[in-house]
Formats: structure tokens, sequence, C-alpha cells
């Protein structure tokens, strides 16, 4: 019996796949990514705790994993407004001295959060961080009204302007456009009056470019404030106190940048400053309405920025905030005495106060929230209350996979390439040569990132542009082909130098860009001024350029050439059509058409022997806020001709696809939008003496 027994148990082991043995090694970690993933995506704070816990317990001889199980449990108190995050940081020390890294990291907090106590008198009710609202549909810059009671918000699917009654969760909207398929209007900022009846904001219209409008808080009285062609971007900031002029910047046609009262009675526009290094992320008046605060590049193309003082007649301007590190401001109290800003200089972006009396600073900031993390400031409300926004935007991540070239088989899963910076990089380009993937990372400007493959170093390029998009290699590896939104907000096509990051403009108004095989000529494509759809091929060094293709329904065409440089591929996102044309010109050739409603992703490319096109099918009904419901699928179909193949390859979304010289690695990005979150800090301001 004892023999069958020992048989039963040796033949149980040796069936247990190896994967349920690597898995049952792995729980810790996966537990850790899991409770990770809920604090940082799902924005359960709670239930993060709970995970990170568990672990902890369950685990205690993982040292490393639980020393940062303890101090996310820190972090995760922390936003929440919690005094619980000192005892868990301290934890972090006294449970876990051997490891270093975590007591670093603890301490560092520890330190921060015992300089917030001057600020905080013990008088003053409690200091407190509180979650007001979490939704997939509130997005972009909003605002409180004044009383606290509504948050203004722009409708993720149609891009109206909204309204949210906080208590209730009652969603109303203000405007009713229609769907993007049959306006791309859409709502940007609002701001609320001081009486908390109308709300102020931008609307970038059917002609292309922004302009101003107002309407009461029931939809009522609805006008266009100022509209000039002259003016294609504008952004609001907010009202006078006495509700008679809006703070606004306007970007002109001509290159200048400015600092404006628009009057909320007729829209005539008084100009305060020219600025000479970008728009300041965010302005307020002051609550008498005689000065305006302001934030500004130190220097042209800085992500470092000070923060300015203006009088509103123009007449008087001083430096509030002058300091190495990044400061932006986030507003000026109710009270009048002091001016919230965000600082980068303890190493970890915090919340600071700077006192203010007659329109000049009273001693130096002191901190009031240190590690805030990066967000959107939504404003004051009458009380003191501070707004602030997460999430609402993006994640975006960079994945490679390997396919079988003969049967298109996933041989490696999905694996995440950059570890650096996740949830901002995007559109990978595989070099010539294969050694290395450049990529975008998203950030306020972009960053052209090159990454070895070979040793994982990165060389970083930060351009004088503020988005890029879609980088090609050139053949000789030399120079890489970006669609890129200049400082004026003009989108076009450029050449950066890979070894300098040097930046040359080949034309405006265009995108999509791809190079000849012998990189002696580029492709684009672009809208004419009869809104038509055009393949442009443009020699480089004459600049002459020939319209190779033409089309009236076609919206934006996303292309790629052929290794060969013999044929382009080309396609509209959103619409089923893949087709190809004589990279010379001539008559396309419908490769493949879908008949069930479905969509292409942005992106197609060719294997390296030419024999196939890869594209990205977006079924219907699939959602950047809930991708998985309906995941995307890559597919190939033969440049000769034959039915299309579904490959191994589906994930929430697809982006952007490279493939390696080897013909097997594709290098892609995915893409979902991550929950808002609406924050309000509360308790913090110094009592009025």
């Amino acid at each position: 019996m004892k023999t069958k027994l020992f048989l039963l148990l040796v033949f149980f082991l040796a069936t247990i796949k190896p994967s349920m043995a690597f898995q049952e090694m792995q729980d810790h970690r996966v537990l850790f990514e899991k409770a990770k993933y809920t604090m940082e995506t799902k924005a359960d704070l709670k239930e993060a705790i709970t995970l990170f816990e568990l672990l902890i317990n369950t685990y205690p001889n993982e040292k490393e994993y639980a020393a940062k199980a303890q101090y996310h449990i820190g972090l995760c108190y922390e936003k929440l407004g919690l005094k619980q995050a000192q005892i868990a940081y301290r934890k972090v020390l006294d449970n876990y001295p051997e490891q270093t890294e975590a007591v670093k990291l603890a301490n560092e907090k520890l330190s921060l959060l015992l300089r917030t106590e001057p600020v905080i008198k013990e008088e003053d009710k409690a200091f407190n961080l509180r979650q007001v609202w979490a939704d997939y549909e509130l997005y972009s810059e909003g605002a409180p009204s004044p009383d606290g009671r509504y948050i203004s918000y722009v409708h993720w699917d149609t891009g109206d302007l909204g309204i949210l009654e906080i208590a209730t969760g009652k969603k109303r909207r203000l405007t009713n456009k229609g769907s993007y398929d049959e306006s791309d209007e859409f709502a940007e900022y609002s701001r609320w009056s001081a009486d908390g009846t109308q709300i102020v904001y931008d609307w970038y219209n059917k002609e292309g470019f922004i302009e101003l409008r107002i309407i009461g808080l029931d939809g009522s009285n609805p006008r266009i404030l100022y509209k000039n062609e002259e003016v294609d971007w504008a952004r609001t900031y907010g009202w006078s106190p006495d509700g008679k002029q809006i703070l606004a910047c306007f970007s002109r046609k001509n290159g200048a940048q400015q600092i404006v009262l628009v009057s909320a009675d007729d829209g005539s526009v008084n100009v305060l400053k020219i600025l000479e290094k970008g728009w300041p992320k965010n302005m307020n008046f002051s609550p008498d309405g005689h000065y305006i605060v302001y934030d500004f590049q130190q220097k042209e193309s800085s992500s470092e920025r000070d923060i300015s003082l203006l009088s509103t007649d123009g007449s008087r301007e001083i430096t509030l905030v002058e300091h190495p590190a990044d400061d932006v401001v986030l507003g000026w109290a109710p009270d009048g005495e002091n001016i919230l800003f965000t600082s980068d200089r303890t190493g970890t972006l915090s919340a600071w106060l700077i006192a203010v009396a007659d329109g000049k600073p009273q001693g130096a900031p002191e901190l009031v929230k240190p590690d805030i993390g990066r967000f959107s400031t939504m404003g004051f409300t009458r009380d003191g209350s501070f707004y602030y926004h997460f999430g609402g935007e993006f994640i975006r991540d960079v994945y490679f996979t390997k396919l079988d070239s003969e049967t298109g088989e996933t041989l490696v899963p999905p694996k995440r390439t950059i570890k650096s910076f996740e949830g901002h990089n995007l559109s990978p380009d595989y070099s010539p040569d294969g050694k290395y993937l450049a990529y975008v990372r998203r950030m306020r400007p972009d960053v052209l990132c090159i990454h070895s493959l070979e040793t994982g170093e990165e060389r970083e390029f930060s351009l004088k542009l503020r988005r890029i998009e879609l980088p090609r290699w050139s053949p000789d590896g030399s120079s890489i082909l970006v669609t890129g939104q200049d400082l004026n907000n003009r989108w076009g096509v450029y050449q950066i130098d890979t070894q300098t990051g040097d930046v040359t403009s080949i034309v405006l108004n265009g995108g999509g860009g791809d190079w000849s095989y012998d990189g002696k000529d580029i492709f684009y494509s672009r809208m004419n001024d009869n809104n038509l759809s055009q393949i442009i091929l443009r020699e480089r060094e004459s600049g002459t350029e020939k319209e190779i293709y033409l089309a009236s329904d076609d919206g934006r065409l996303y292309l790629s050439c052929s290794p060969d440089g013999k044929l382009l591929a080309f396609m509209n996102w959103g619409k089923g059509v893949l087709k190809i044309i004589p990279a010379a010109g001539g008559e396309p050739r419908e490769l493949f058409r879908s008949d069930k409603g479905e969509g292409f992703g942005r992106s197609i490319t060719w294997t390296p022997d030419g024999k196939y096109v890869f594209f990205v099918i977006i079924p219907p009904g699939n959602s950047l806020r809930q991708p998985e419901q309906n995941k995307c699928s890559l597919w190939r179909i033969p440049v000769e001709g034959g039915e299309p193949e579904k490959l191994g390859l589906e994930m929430n979304y697809i982006e952007h696809l490279s493939v390696h010289p080897d013909g097997q690695h594709i290098a892609f990005y995915t893409i979902i939008a991550k929950l808002a979150e609406v924050w309000l800090m509360e308790n913090f301001l110094p009592i009025t003496k």
C-alpha cells in the first residue's frame, strides 16, 4: 500500500506543469503588482492597502517585497490624507532595517511629513485630503463652482461641456453638439464666474481654431464671446472678481503669444503682456482683482518654471518665486494672503504656500503637502478648499512580441519593453540594423528616446516640439522622421538627427511621414485647402513635391513604404479599407475592406521581405475606457492578394506597429484611458489674523 501511495505521489509531482510551479514561486510578486495596479490605475486606495497587508502577512519571509508593500501602504494613507501614513513609514524603518532602499524612501517621506507641521497650527481644523469623485467621463480641465456644489467637465464621448452635481452624482450637458461623427468640435478649459451663474469655456470650432464662449449654469444665454481666425489657439484661465473680464492666453497666426484680458461684455481685448517663452501652465486673478499670478519658463525649452505677479493694468511686474526648481501656480487663495503652488525643490513634487501682501512676497514659501504627485489644477472654492484631479489621461506602454514568420503564431507573449516612465511611452520604431528602438515619451513637452536593445542604455532628446508622433528611422539610421507640433501649435513633418538631436522642419500642415527606400525622398499625407486627402512625394534636396494620390472621403491617411520602395500601403484610421498604390503614383488597388463595421489602428507596416502587410483591426464597440471588453487584434494580408490572416496577438489596444529586421519581433504600444479622480485639499490655509 505504501509503495502504491509513493508511486502515485511521484506520478503527481512529475505531471505538475513547470508553469504551475513557476507561478507558485511568483505569487508574492504577482500580489505586489496587483496591489500596485489597484493603487495606481484603479485608484482604489483602501483595497490596495488590503492587498499590500495581505502580502506582508502571507509572505513575511519575502523581506524585500514586504518592505516595499509597507512603504506603499504609507503612500496610500498619505493620498487619503490620513495620519496613519507616518505610522506606516515608521514600520518600514522598524521592521525592515536591512532593506536599505525602502528605508531610505521611508525616511525621506517621514522627514517631509514632519516639515508640514509648522503650516498646520494646533488650533486649526485637521488638514485633510479626500476624493470627491471618480469617473472615466470627467475629462479635461474643468473647475469647481465657487460654492463647491458643481464641477464643470468635458464629456468624453462627444466633447460637450457638462456639469456634475457632486452630492448627487447627477450630470447634465450644457452643450449638445452631437457625436464626433457629426461634428469635430469640442470644449476644453472652463471656469466659473465669481457668482457661480456663468461658465466661460474654450471651444474648438468647425473652422479649426479656438473661440471663447459663455453659457449660464442652467444652459441659458449661450454666446460666443470672442472669435478671431487670426487667433488659432486660446485658453481660458478665469474671471475677474467683479465679473467684467476674462483672463486668457492667445496664440496668433503670426507667432505672437499674449496674456490678455477679454471684456465679458463685448469681447474687446486688452493685451497685458507679450510672452517669449511659451504659455503659463496656470494663471489667477488676486481676490481683489489688482494682480495676476502666473508661472513661466526660466529659459526657452526649459521644463523649470518660476512665478511672477503682474498688475492688471500691466504697469508693474515682480518675480514672486525664483528657484532652480520647477514651480507652477495652483491658485490664489480666497483669503488674498496666500498663493498655492507646486515645486520639486525637495526632490519630489509637493504643494507649497507663499504669503503675499500688496503685490509682494512675505517671507519664504512653506511646505503644505509633500509628494502630492502630478495632477491638473481645478481651483479654489470660496471656503478655501482646493480642487485638483488625477487621471482622465491615457496610459501608454511599449510592448514587443515574437511571431513565427511563416505561420504568424505568437511565440513569446507580449512583454513591456520600456520600464522607465511607465504609462508615458508610445510609438516604437526599430532601427534599420535592429540594434535600437526609437520611441516617444509623452511628457510636457514630449521627449524622443533611443533605446539600445543590446545594453539597455538610452539617449533622450528634448526637442523644441510640444508633441511628437510616428517616428520613422531613415534607411541609413542617421535621422528619424516624426510628425510633430511646434511651440506655436502647428503640426508638420520634422527630421531629427540621431546624433545631435537637431530638428529640421520638412513641411507644415502634414503628417504620417515615411522615407523612400533610399532615403532621398519623403512621403507624407495632408488635407488640402479643399479638404481633400492627399499623399505627397517630396524630394529632400530640391523640396519639389508631387501629388501621388487624391481622394475626397479618406480623411487623414496613414502610410508605409514597402522595403523595395516600389509600393505604398495606406489606410484611414477608423475606416476599414486598406489600399496599395505605386510609390511613383498611379491607380490604387484595394487590398482589404472590412464589411463588419470594424476600423483600423493608426499603423500599418510591411514584413522585411515585402510579402505581407501587417495591420490592426479595432472591433465595433471598442472603448479606450473599457477596451478589455472588445480587444483589438493583429492581422496580416499577402501583398499579391489573398485572404487576410488573423494572427495570435490580441490586446486591449494596439498602436504603431514596427517589425524588426529579423521579421519575427514586433514592437507596438497599447493605450487605455485612466480613471479620472477629483480630489480636494482642505484646512491647510493659515488662520487669517
